[in-house]
């Protein structure tokens, strides 16, 4: 049986966990990140794995204004998981390597995201 470990940490300090995380050597692989509304809050999950058990970090953001770092400049492989969690929550990533839209169609409505709780499934003669 593997352990896993919960680190809440504050966004301003993500890079500097994320990075310390790296240079430890321990972890050296981000197996997802992940996001979710939680109330008035959006909290996101970053998963590090090894044979030994995992970290999950995660930052919680206010609805009302989720911004944060990208570790993109650390770890690139995050750039498609940052992107997801943009299109599909809404939090801005400053310093995202490639802010293009990931999942959602580029004519998909600004300020509207599937995952966020207050989303409502457009009726079907929208699509006709």
């Amino acid at each position: 049986m593997t352990n896993s470990t919960w680190i809440d940490i504050p966004a301003k300090d993500i890079r500097k966990w994320i990075s310390e995380l790296l240079d430890s050597g321990k972890f050296k692989l981000l197996s997802t990140l992940t996001g979710y509304q939680d109330g008035s809050n959006i909290c996101i999950l970053y998963h590090f794995h090894t044979s030994d058990g995992a970290v999950n970090v995660r930052v919680t953001l206010p609805l009302a204004d989720p911004k944060m770092i990208s570790v993109t400049p650390i770890l690139p492989g995050a750039v498609l998981y940052e992107r997801e969690i943009q299109d599909l929550l809404g939090v801005v990533f400053e310093d995202l390597s490639d802010p293009r839209r990931f999942v959602l169609p580029e004519q998909w409505p600004q300020g509207v995201y599937p995952l966020r709780k207050d989303f409502k499934t457009p009726k079907e003669e929208q699509y006709k």
